[in-house]
């Protein structure tokens, strides 16, 4: 039987399945047409009630009638060209005469008016005993990618993934040309999707499902295509290929080396330098190889070993599994061994490390926060008597404590800390910058541009920003041992005059010249030569704040721009005081107490430092990237070469064009064409955020509330939370779930949708993928709580993405 003719609507398509399914049951059934329920309710009440699955039965209280479900079944419903899915109403829990009258009136009411008397409705039994229920998708939902997708929940609530009502499911991925079969109820799924597969002849099939107690085989609920599922441009054995390099580098990467300490390792997309947030999931080439040139191959080892820790240089930090950026974790962990201790010390550490992050998976985006020990504060005492309980000896404890309060003594000093030269490269770099600002040609000024960002740029930022984590754990400590408030914390934060709040303050104080003079080189990807910088699009992303004030500049316009004081702020100096009284009266004793030979008021100052350094860094290496890859567009547009087609080039062509005389097009023309062949497998690929086995690159499971990126398009625009207002056009919309009840927001040519919970299946998944909008599923309730504080988002499905914009940006 052929699709069309397969997928009417949702009874029919369940009664086909009924009697061919050998991997899963379905459910009997009665269908009612609306001309025959307004023609004869009493006689089509009888005939339902008739049925052996709803007449009255001996229970344990008497009499009883089992539950029902009525379900709708409109024409066009499930379809094989739209399925509608959560567009109708369903009444469960269906109990009796009168309750099966009103339930059928209601789904009936959910039709569009007026209803055909062919329009029909689906009467059930209600499933009794759920363990487990959910979604399965034969393709990823949105992209099409070649994975099977099984979406459950460990409830007895059968809608809980469909109407996203929870993140406490278990997501597993099958890639379709896998050789084994995932275990226990996800294999069963794949099997049964497998099955529908062949007996539609369709190979995009969405399904929902459920498990009894008891019972092996699933209960199908529900079968329909998946629409809008767009095809995959890369061969399956081009593609099955490439999977099994990366399970072999996947192999030797996990298992012991001999220049690494501890047992094994993991890879994720978050730990330590977080490429996931830097560069997204899936970067294009250019900005990939940009992040592993500048900071993950050599920076970040020679800078961490300068501040006290363990020598990794020559060990990269990034592995690249087929585009797709991942950390690989023995080496972090390693890396933050203070360099005092010995080889034995350190593989103990590094395996106590990974034991603690292989038990809680969920915290590989946590790890300097909740597994490692990399500096000393106020409560580290209290961690590493949790070693103890670990098996490590007294001796061992007290050398590593001793080693990080070495550490941290030095980091700290005013006098000797490395942060000193760290400030010193960057004043360097800022002069060299101007001296290339003359440089005639753009690709040797892109060159430049990019070698002083690693040199005096990345290496000190990666440092600064090592001393701005230590300053938060120290100031974290204070909390932790009760020396202040969690209010307090708060304060000292919010008193500290950072780029972000300087930012703030002068969009609403400087001219428009003035304002992109200091911030224009600013994009929302730093690394992406695509993302517009502010100064290229201004009204984008600031127009409507200069449309509501004159274009004046209330500062002296004799005053150089640089030499103009950015944080003389009344409310900020009040506030800083505030809380300089408050910290120093904390921290004085806990100095002395820790054999901190510091004063309270040099203490107060290396936290404000830490915390405002981080970003001045970061501030000043980005806009020699920026300006690189402007420069590198200006190349680019005089020799043919678009920003589209550079996004797909090895930056390391820049440096054999360079310091060669071979010809730079010529180098940049392959290197794109290798680009865009590689991304393609990076696109069709789907990876876990974590992975702790070489198999994981066929079947994996998800942690809990890990976002679904839906489509692979990308929308921006203003945040929108409140649902009373009346214009939602081009606004990002956040709502908590993916219940179908919103149904109606697509009426109102939104952007983009973000859920707090949701899953990959959840009916706003498939509705939004349907109509080709970029949405965000089950992003979690921290992300979401994040991002409904913005003022506007940009959604970015392929790269995997959010990017919050700039306070009074243009959506």
């Amino acid at each position: 039987m052929n699709a069309p003719a397969f997928f009417r609507d949702k009874a029919s398509t369940l009664a086909e399945l009924e009697g061919q399914l050998r991997t899963a049951r379905v459910l009997p059934q009665v269908t009612l047409a609306h001309g025959d329920w307004r023609a004869a309710p009493e006689h089509a009440l009888a005939a339902i009630l008739a049925r052996s699955w709803a007449r009255t039965r001996p229970g344990a209280t008497g009499q009883e009638r089992p539950a029902l479900i009525v379900r709708s079944s409109a024409a066009g419903e499930d379809g094989a060209t739209w399925s509608l899915a959560g567009h109708y109403v369903s009444v469960p829990d269906v109990v009796g005469e009168d309750a099966l009258a009103v339930a059928i009136d209601t789904v009936f009411a959910s039709y569009a008016a007026p209803i055909a008397d062919d329009q029909k409705v689906l009467i059930q039994p209600m499933l009794q005993d759920v363990v487990a229920s959910g979604v399965a998708t034969s393709r990823e939902v949105g992209s099409g990618r070649p994975y099977i997708v099984v979406n459950t929940s460990l409830s007895p609530d059968t809608s809980a993934v469909t109407a996203g009502r929870s993140n406490d499911t278990e997501v597993c991925y099958h890639f379709r040309g896998a050789l084994t079969e995932p275990a226990g109820r996800c294999g069963a799924i794949v099997r049964l999707l497998r099955e529908i597969e062949d007996l539609t002849g369709l190979t995009r099939i969405d399904i929902e499902f459920a498990f009894v107690a008891g019972q092996h085989e699933p209960v199908l609920l529900q079968a329909r295509p998946l629409v809008n599922s767009p095809p995959t441009a890369l061969p399956r054995d081009r593609h099955c290929r490439d999977l099994k390099l990366a399970e072999d580098k996947i192999g030797a990467l996990l298992g012991e080396r001999s220049m690494a300490r501890g047992h094994r390792s993991a890879l994720g997309v978050m730990p330590d330098w977080n490429p996931a947030e830097m560069i997204g999931v899936r970067p294009r080439p250019l900005a990939l190889s940009l992040y592993r040139d500048l900071v993950t191959d050599d920076v970040w080892a020679r800078q961490r070993n300068a501040y006290g820790y363990r020598d990794l240089r020559g060990t990269p930090l990034l592995i690249d599994l087929l585009g797709i950026p991942f950390i690989d974790v023995r080496a972090s962990f390693e890396s933050f061994v203070p360099a005092a201790l010995d080889d034995d010390a350190a593989e103990r550490l590094v395996d106590h490390y990974m034991a603690r992050l292989l038990a809680a998976p969920n915290l590989h985006d946590k790890i300097e926060f909740e597994i490692v020990l990399s500096c000393y504060a106020f409560d580290t005492d209290a961690k590493l008597a949790q070693l103890a309980q670990a098996g490590f000896a007294a001796g061992e404890i007290e050398r590593l404590g001793r080693a990080l309060h070495t550490l941290t003594r030095q980091v700290m000093d005013p006098r000797t800390s490395p942060r000193l030269l760290d400030r010193g490269s960057l004043e360097r770099l800022q002069a060299r910058r101007r001296q290339l600002a003359a440089e005639p040609s753009p690709l040797v000024r892109a060159y430049w541009l990019l070698e002083d960002c690693r040199r005096f740029g990345t290496r000190p930022f990666a440092g600064l920003a090592r001393v701005g984590f230590i300053a938060v754990q120290l100031l974290n400590s204070l909390v932790s041992v009760g020396a202040i408030s969690d209010e307090d914390r708060q304060a000292f934060m919010m008193s500290v005059s950072t780029v972000a709040s300087e930012m703030q303050r002068d969009l609403a104080r400087l001219s428009r010249n003035d304002f992109l003079e200091r911030y224009g080189h600013l994009r929302p990807g730093a690394y992406d030569i695509l993302s517009p910088r502010y100064d290229e699009t201004p009204d984008f992303y600031f127009g409507k704040v200069w449309t509501r004030r004159p274009d004046i500049n209330p500062q002296s316009d004799d005053i150089p721009l640089e030499a103009r004081s950015f944080a003389a702020d009344t409310s900020i100096d009040e506030r800083h005081t505030r809380a300089r009284v408050r910290l120093e009266a904390a921290a004085a004793p806990l100095l002395a107490a820790h054999g901190f030979e510091l004063s309270a008021g040099a203490f107060f100052d290396f936290l404000a430092e830490g915390v405002r350094e981080r970003e001045h860094a970061k501030f000043l290496f980005t806009r020699n990237l920026s300006d690189a890859l402007v420069a590198l567009g200006e190349w680019g547009e005089s020799v043919g070469l678009d920003r589209e087609a550079l996004s797909f080039a090895d930056i390391g062509a820049i440096r054999v064009a360079h310091g060669s005389a071979r010809d730079p097009l010529t180098l940049f023309s392959e290197t794109i064409r290798q680009g865009r062949e590689r991304h393609q497998v990076t696109q069709a690929t789907c990876l876990p955020p974590l992975i702790v086995a070489p198999q994981d690159v066929w079947n994996f499971h998800l942690p809990m509330a890990t976002p679904n990126f839906v489509t692979a398009r990308a929308a921006q625009g203003r945040v929108v939370r409140e649902l009373d207002e009346t214009d939602l056009t081009d606004a990002i919309v956040l709502i908590p779930n993916a219940d179908p009840g919103y149904d109606w927001i697509f009426s109102r040519r939104i952007a983009g949708l973000i859920t707090a919970y949701g899953g990959a299946n959840s009916h706003m998944a498939i509705r939004s993928a349907e109509l080709d909008l970029p949405a965000v599923i089950g992003a979690g309730e921290h992300l979401f709580s994040e991002w409904a504080q913005a003022g506007g988002l940009r959604i970015d499905c392929a790269g995997r993405r959010v990017e919050i914009l700039p306070m009074g940006a243009s959506c």
